[in-house]
């Protein structure tokens, strides 16, 4: 079985999971006006626009391990994507993206909806709108973690994992913040234990060892299987920065080159500046970290990393990490099966374009 037919029939299950969760809010949520329906509404058509790969790998974590991905795999699926969505909210105001999954950003939605959507005082009151939205994805995310049906030891050990991992992932965009706000260059290494935090742990690591607990798998395993969803994960960020700077904005559904404009230290920025001298290096330092840096500029950000070698070598970053994710499946005690999913999924990693 190929990733793409694993994950689009669990992504139908989790979609439907989604909306029968959100409709069980509704009563609740209706009486606070305006916005109690609007802001279900909102996350609903935001998360499932997602590709449903977070909430997928608990099912096929779960499957691994012998279960059967059934309710309590579905629901901590639907968790994990509704937590996605309010990570994803909260990242867009951070990095000032005003595009997300094809439309505008949840902030840029609520701005507006101001009173006067063009004066000043709009993006704060969007911004703001955004947060709380953010938050009630969030705290969604957990209440359904909480209503887990199956074996309770089981489902207590998954939620266990579930509020640790993402206690880090807001350490991981803290150092993202910190970073990108410092002149100061940070090593390599340091860069990938901020993405290992911010972004691959909670994508791969996190729902894999969800679904393995979920479905009665052994201890001893879940170490193996985090390696993996880490190394998986980080090929995913990698991934994403490469598309942020060489691929489209329709394919992608976010700008092109916002990275470049916001000063991030991606490991092509650090590449491209460890290699430039020059009038090289004196264009870079005028393009990067500019909010305002028009197209042109970010066209010649991109005709440096080809023509210096940058974009190649962090292609070999990748395929080191492939190959490791390589070695650490064939150490995991899975079925064949699963394997050729994961593998499917490796290699879509590695090669997608969106």
């Amino acid at each position: 079985m190929t990733f793409e037919t694993y994950f689009g029939r669990t992504g139908q299950r989790l979609r439907e999971d989604l909306e029968r969760f959100l409709a069980s809010k509704r009563k609740g949520f209706a009486p606070l006006r305006p916005w109690g329906r609007d802001v279900l509404r909102r996350l609903e058509t935001f998360t499932r626009k997602g590709k449903m790969i977070r909430g997928g790998l608990v099912s096929l974590g779960c499957e691994m391990a012998g279960g059967r991905a059934g309710g309590a795999a579905i629901r901590a699926g639907t968790a994990i994507e509704l937590i996605q969505s309010g990570l994803l909210i909260h990242d867009d105001i951070m990095d000032r993206d005003d595009r997300r999954r094809g439309a505008p950003s949840m902030h840029v939605q609520y701005a507006r909806l101001a009173e006067d959507p063009d004066g000043p005082g709009a993006a704060h009151y969007g911004t703001s709108l955004a947060i709380c939205a953010g938050e009630i994805a969030i705290f969604l995310g957990f209440e359904a973690m909480a209503g887990l049906a199956g074996p309770a030891d089981r489902a207590a050990a998954a939620q266990k994992l579930f509020a640790a991992e993402f206690g880090l992932v807001g350490l991981g965009q803290m150092r993202d913040v910190q970073a990108g706000s410092s002149r100061r260059a940070p090593a390599e290494r340091d860069v990938l234990v901020t993405y290992k935090y911010k972004t691959a742990r909670y994508s791969y690591a996190l729902p894999l060892a969800v679904g393995w607990v979920l479905g009665g798998g052994s201890g001893a395993v879940l170490p193996a299987l985090e390696r993996l969803g880490e190394d998986l994960g980080l090929i995913f960020q990698v991934k994403d920065d490469e598309l942020g700077l060489f691929g489209s904005s329709r394919a992608t559904g976010k700008p092109v080159g916002s990275d470049v404009r916001q000063g991030k230290k991606t490991l092509y920025a650090l590449r491209l500046f460890a290699r430039a001298a020059g009038a090289d290096r004196d264009r870079l330092e005028g393009i990067f970290g500019r909010p305002d840096a028009p197209d042109a500029d970010i066209l010649c950000f991109r005709e440096l990393a080809e023509r210096l070698g940058v974009r190649e070598e962090v292609r070999r970053v990748m395929d080191r990490l492939g190959r490791r994710a390589e070695a650490s499946l064939r150490a995991l005690p899975v079925a064949p099966r699963h394997g050729r999913v994961l593998q499917s999924l490796l290699e879509h990693g590695l090669s997608r374009s969106s």
